[in-house]
């Protein structure tokens, strides 16, 4: 027996990666026809590969949207999601602002230690 004819695999699984190196190729092969063809603008076809796992996927984002049932757990993640970083962040703005102009007002920063002073 040669080096290359020895595996420490069993024969299911020498058939197995046989057959997806087999697959491989006449994809990449199928690949190279369609990138690699000079007359393929002038037969109209286009320049692009024509994949169909992306098309798939593309028809499915589009799609959807008519498939969307609003459920209680969608509801919430918007909430958490969308709203809770808006409202949480101009809580923290109207509190520090509040606090900020409770301070000047009362006098407990003087004009010159302003932010906005003019000195």
């Amino acid at each position: 027996m040669a080096g290359r004819e020895t595996f420490d695999i069993s024969p299911l699984q020498k058939e197995i990666l046989e057959h997806r190196a087999a697959r491989r190729n006449k994809l990449r092969y199928e690949y190279l026809k369609q990138t690699q063809n000079p007359y393929r603008h002038a037969l109209g076809v286009g320049g692009i590969v024509d994949d169909v796992a992306i098309n798939r996927f593309m028809s499915m984002k589009v799609r959807g949207a008519e498939f969307f049932r609003p459920t209680v757990k969608n509801a919430a993640f918007f909430w958490i999601g969308m709203l809770g970083p808006i409202m949480l962040t101009t809580y923290i703005i109207r509190k520090r602002r509040v606090e900020k102009e409770a301070k000047l007002r009362s006098g407990i920063v003087s004009y010159r230690d302003r932010d906005n002073a003019c000195n």
